[in-house]
């Protein structure tokens, strides 16, 4: 598990620590009922949740990939490769 992926399950745990000590017995029942505005309230606020961590995740998985070929890019500029075929072209 990388850093990012342990910063948000330290986050979601948190979470999970403030609702359980935020409900009593019954919380979840009452939530769920299907006369309750909550329970889909609930749904839609766990969806985006979801999401939004994925998207984290996607966006951290193009930064890793970015910071790789810049990275490669700057140790080929270092040897020499890259900027002497840049020269070599603009001789011919």
């Amino acid at each position: 598990m990388d850093g990012l992926e342990r910063l948000l399950q330290e986050d979601l745990n948190h979470l999970l620590d403030r609702i359980a000590s935020a409900t009593t017995e019954g919380t979840a029942s009452f939530c769920l009922a299907e006369e309750s505005d909550l329970a889909s309230r609930l749904g839609e606020a766990e969806s985006r949740l979801s999401a939004a961590r994925l998207g984290l995740l996607e966006g951290y998985i193009a930064w890793q990939a970015a910071l790789k070929d810049c990275s490669d890019l700057w140790a080929l500029a270092a040897e020499g490769d890259f900027v002497g075929g840049a020269q070599e072209r603009r001789a011919a």
